[in-house]
């Protein structure tokens, strides 16, 4: 029986990163039955209280001597330190194991990971695109992947069985659709709908007009227009300058839109503004409901 059909409750899974999104992984996979799960992290503090609340059955600040069990490991890390990891631990990997991350913005890191592996090591890029505002393992909550869509970047090498798996453990832990595409597609929209509402976010309340007294004025469409603004400073700098010219053009066109809009008001339009809210309302409607018109 291949990976894809076989009982992956059994495996031991190494997750590197406690975070967010890491101590979710943790969650989720609990929560659906699988007993090894191996935890990694640099904060001891971390790995203890993972411990503690049973998300883990081993735990390390390094890799040495727990990523020897893993069967398949999860990198919740940034691009570069996953990097860095891989290429200090590697050796410390079983031979035939399957990796896959989270990371954000993919650009040449999936290229740089099959360098660092032996032949028999299968790195399948992945991307949930799962979360919420904050950071630390305290924050983490399996219901972050409760009908998410994950997204795949299988490459010519990957076995097939284990990006069948790598798409079986997804749907199993929550996500609605498993969709694979290449890693240019990904960063390409990766910009327009995840670094670009960020990027507006952040606009939003570094405005001038932001002062004392907004928060009493401040009702439903503010909150979750700003909603991602409470950011993970770091991780997000790195997101953006990964992905800058893919960023940069949805900036323009986006600037685009904002100067149609604003041309309809000085021009006192109601007609085309009409036209132009309309289109919008269209257009979200068809993103909720799965259904495209053209």
């Amino acid at each position: 029986m291949d990976n894809s059909e076989s009982d992956f409750t059994d495996f031991t899974i190494g997750i590197i990163g406690l975070g967010l999104m890491g101590g979710s992984y943790a969650k989720a996979l609990n929560h659906v039955g699988v007993q090894h799960i191996i935890g990694i992290d640099k904060n001891l503090q971390t790995v203890e209280q993972a411990l503690a609340e049973n998300l883990i059955e081993m735990g390390d600040i390094c890799g040495n001597n727990a990523l020897k069990k893993a069967d398949l490991l999860i990198f919740c890390l940034s691009a570069s330190d996953m990097i860095e990891f891989i290429r200090k631990y590697q050796k410390n990997f079983k031979p035939d194991v399957i990796l896959t991350d989270i990371a954000g913005i993919k650009g040449n890191t999936i290229h740089i990971i099959q360098q660092l592996l032996c032949d028999e090591m299968d790195f399948i890029p992945g991307h949930p695109m799962a979360g919420k505002e904050g950071s630390g393992l305290s924050q983490s909550d399996a219901s972050v992947f409760q009908g998410a869509n994950y997204i795949l970047i299988p490459q010519e090498k990957n076995k097939t069985e284990n990006i069948r798996l790598i798409a079986r453990i997804a749907k199993e832990i929550g996500c609605g659709h498993v969709i694979c595409v290449t890693a240019e597609e990904h960063d390409r929209m990766i910009a327009y709908t995840s670094s670009l509402p960020h990027v507006v976010a952040t606009a939003l309340v570094n405005s001038n007009s932001m002062d004392a007294r907004t928060k009493y004025f401040v009702a439903g469409s503010f909150r979750d227009g700003t909603r991602v603004a409470d950011i993970n400073a770091l991780l997000w700098t790195q997101l953006f300058m990964a992905n800058r010219q893919n960023l940069l053009e949805e900036i323009n066109r986006f600037k685009n839109s904002l100067e149609d809009f604003t041309e309809l008001l000085v021009n006192s339009d109601k007609d085309k503004m009409m036209e132009y809210l309309e289109k919008a309302a269209v257009r979200r409607r068809e993103l909720t409901s799965g259904k495209h018109t053209g």
